[in-house]
């Protein structure tokens, strides 16, 4: 039963946070006069508030281990997972932080488009790091691999979402998805 909660709690907080992150939506709260800025920090605020809740309300849930790894392949798997959190951590200095989290306000054309970085070499470097720390976990329940995939699933569809957005807004973002892969760097 623990699988189907946080499959069907996982699809419902995936669907909230898209919405809240839609352009028509941006666009209703704009009309209610709530500045781009106002509403990306609001979104920041909001988004770590579910996201506790909801990893909370999954660690709550009963459980059962699937693996626990030791050794060489317990070294390998948090190698990976450091691969991982080194990958979001450079995600975030291609970028302004504090513009894209709505502490600094963002410039009157809109969202920048970043292809600097480790954008050079993807496209979705915060989603690909964060997707390896959660499957490199060596220390595996049900409901951790199950809310990995969940997340993950989440991540390869927000990212289309996303892309749709970017298309529409920025024109040379077409030639950036033909020649830069989504989440596995291609050399």
């Amino acid at each position: 039963m623990s699988i189907i909660w946080i499959w069907l709690t996982g699809l419902l907080f995936a669907l909230v946070h898209s919405l809240l992150a839609a352009s028509c939506m941006k666009n209703y709260m704009h009309g209610r006069g709530i500045g781009l800025q106002a509403y990306r920090l609001a979104y920041s605020i909001l988004a770590l508030i579910l996201t506790s809740q909801w990893l909370l309300f999954v660690y709550a849930l009963p459980d059962t281990p699937l693996y626990h790894l030791t050794g060489w392949a317990h070294a390998v798997l948090v190698a990976l997972q450091l691969a991982g959190l080194g990958i979001v951590l450079l995600s975030f200095r291609a970028f302004d932080a504090a513009m894209f989290l709505g502490f600094r306000p963002m410039p009157d054309e809109g969202e920048p488009f970043h292809e600097t970085g480790i954008y050079r070499f993807v496209r979705h470097p915060m989603y690909s790091g964060f997707m390896l720390i959660l499957l490199a976990s060596p220390v595996q329940t049900v409901n951790s691999l199950n809310m990995a995939f969940v997340i993950c699933l989440y991540f390869v569809i927000g990212s289309g979402f996303e892309e749709r957005r970017m298309l529409a807004g920025r024109p040379a973002y077409a030639d950036y998805r033909q020649r830069v892969a989504a989440f596995i760097p291609k050399f």
